[in-house]
């Protein structure tokens, strides 16, 4: 089984998301899936403007889709 992670970045502010970045890897397991998304959104957010984080309350969200096709 194989799975595809799905990364985009969300303002709890506006409640709007920027366009879903699809890893072109795809991971053998859900846990190395969660685990990339979760160091990738840090770093990810550590390379952005603290104004603008804090001013738009940013965060990020994240799935691992199962990819059935492989």
């Amino acid at each position: 089984m194989k799975f595809i992670l799905i990364l985009s970045v969300c303002s709890f502010v506006t409640g709007e998301c920027k366009q879903p970045i699809i890893y072109s890897k795809t991971f053998d397991t859900w846990k190395e899936c969660a685990i990339v998304a979760l160091d990738t959104s840090i770093k990810y957010l550590e390379t952005m403007d603290n104004n603008t984080i804090n001013e738009l309350q940013l965060s990020t969200q994240y799935s691992c889709v199962q990819d059935k096709t492989i």
